[in-house]
């Protein structure tokens, strides 16, 4: 019997805890040993890649070294040549995206053209090889960067120089900004790209003398794409960013503000803060990129003039705009007739346009007041210039001694009653307005039927 025991107990296998707790361990294990071969396949891959890409900028390299010098150029670039500028590469499965640039350098040891100390301003070519294994990804790229110099004397240059500077508002070059060249005018046609240096300037000699047609498209991650448009009446408007001109044996600067992009986002709130939704407004401004030719002329803006709705949520995001100023527009509908807009809470700016700065996120809240409910909305105003007053010290005190409320009035100079204290009713009240170096008002008379609005003036003493 002992021993029957004692081989029942040996037959009996696993508890269900037991399966459950081996899956458990098992499941953690699999999952773990799979992230792991996973991210290593992936690495592994990258790795292979990037071999790959290495070895076929090199031999790109290697191929345009022996070229003739005069032979160093890109079709369609400036000097043109036959070197094509993108090319797709299939080796051993893997598509390769190679991107060539080839620019004459006029390099400052020897002096140079626009400091008038070198008369033969390109002085060798810089060859630039980009390979992509993943299309315009620069993550997943490699670089190779060679000098070719002429076998004797550096030639005198024909045609101009086309000198860009890319810059933002306050001055400062954009490096290794994108810079898309067209001009289907000249023979041979130019259509290039190149980037910016580290000073935001891209110096091309050697370009073919034509008259405002060089289209330039300028771009970079994280700020406003901006471009040059043919001038009237070959555009509908007259543009502020026109085609650069290229004048024979003379250097050509032009230059491009850029500046990085911002979001805007508008809330559509009451006084008190809570939500307004599905409110109908406007919206335009950003870059200037023209203006009209009929008098008067008219702004065009990157950002044109477009209607939105805040939604029930009572807000909408605008993202990867152009800083610059815009304008806000608050029309009728069958919403918006319910309500009347109070001020529009943007940043310093109380007026219905504010300016949106580069690269901030900016909060514009739409203030509105339902007509229907018994407010009163006050403005106070400097006598002399109508500038708005903050931190007034505005009292509303109801006739039956039943509401008694102050406020001080914000940076635009408005105050709203009720606030979360205390609801107003309709009835006569008095109004008290005091501010520090200007005379008070008292127990001014004023009737609260529905919203209603005054305006103070406050005259100095």
């Amino acid at each position: 019997m002992f021993f029957q025991r004692i081989f029942k107990n040996k037959k009996r296998g696993f508890t269900l805890v037991e399966m459950l707790i081996f899956m458990f361990i098992f499941t953690i294990a699999g999952l773990t040993f799979y992230k792991v071969f996973t991210i290593g396949t992936k690495s592994m891959g990258d790795v292979r890649s990037r071999l790959g890409a290495i070895a076929l900028a090199n031999e790109r390299i290697e191929i345009i070294r022996n070229l003739k010098y005069e032979d160093v150029a890109t079709l369609g670039g400036i000097p043109a040549g036959n070197l094509l500028q993108v090319e797709t590469v299939s080796r051993s499965g893997k598509t390769y995206y190679v991107h060539c640039s080839v620019v004459a350098v006029d390099d400052p040891f020897d002096g140079t053209l626009a400091a008038g100390t070198d008369t033969r301003p390109a002085d060798y070519k810089q060859v630039k090889i980009v390979v992509y294994w993943e299309d315009n990804n620069l993550a997943k790229s490699t670089t190779a960067v060679t000098t070719i110099s002429p076998p004797g004397v550096e030639a005198m240059y024909t045609g101009g120089i086309l000198s860009l500077n890319v810059v933002d508002s306050s001055g400062v070059g954009i490096g290794q900004a994108n810079v898309k060249i067209i001009n289907n005018t000249v023979s041979p046609s130019v259509n290039a790209q190149y980037t910016t240096d580290s000073t935001g300037n891209l110096f091309l000699p050697e370009v073919i003398p034509a008259l405002q047609t060089y289209s330039l498209q300028i771009s970079k991650s994280g700020y406003f794409s901006v471009q040059t448009y043919a001038p009237y009446p070959l555009s509908a408007v007259s543009p502020i960013d026109v085609h650069a001109s290229v004048v024979n044996a003379s250097i050509n600067q032009k230059t491009i503000v850029m500046d990085k992009f911002s979001t805007i986002n508008v809330y559509t709130k009451s006084p008190l803060g809570d939500i307004v939704p599905n409110i109908d407004f406007a919206l335009a401004g950003g870059r200037k990129i023209a203006d009209t030719v009929a008098s008067p002329a008219l702004p065009v803006w990157s950002f044109a003039k477009a209607n939105f709705n805040s939604a029930v949520a009572g807000k909408s995001v605008f993202s990867e705009v152009s800083p610059g100023p815009y304008y806000f527009t608050y029309p009728a509908g069958a919403q918006n007739d319910n309500y009347k807009l109070l001020y529009l809470d943007v940043a310093t700016d109380a007026t219905n346009s504010f300016n949106l700065s580069s690269d901030v996120s900016l909060d514009a809240n739409v203030i509105l007041a339902n007509k229907e409910t018994d407010a009163l909305f006050v403005t106070v105003l400097n006598d002399a210039d109508n500038k708005p007053l903050a931190d007034a010290s505005v009292e509303l005190r109801s006739v039956s001694g039943t509401y008694d409320v102050t406020l001080a009035t914000n940076k635009f100079g408005k105050v709203y009653f009720p606030d979360a204290s205390a609801n107003v009713v309709a009835g006569d009240y008095k109004l008290s307005v005091k501010v520090v170096g200007f005379t008070d008002i008292i127990d001014q008379d004023v009737t609260v039927n529905k919203l209603t609005s005054q305006e103070i003036k406050m005259v100095a003493e």
